[in-house]
């Protein structure tokens, strides 16, 4: 599929930031449901 010119290396470090960028998505996604449902109850 894909040919390989970088090693492995850059594909775990993609795989880390790739897991940091989701973590970070889903911890901001969880605020917003918190501030909305606060919002909600005022």
């Amino acid at each position: 599929m894909f040919e390989q010119y970088i090693g492995d290396g850059a594909n775990i470090f993609i795989a880390i930031v790739a897991v940091i960028v989701g973590f970070a998505a889903a911890m901001g996604y969880v605020d917003f449901q918190k501030v909305k449902k606060s919002e909600k109850k005022d």
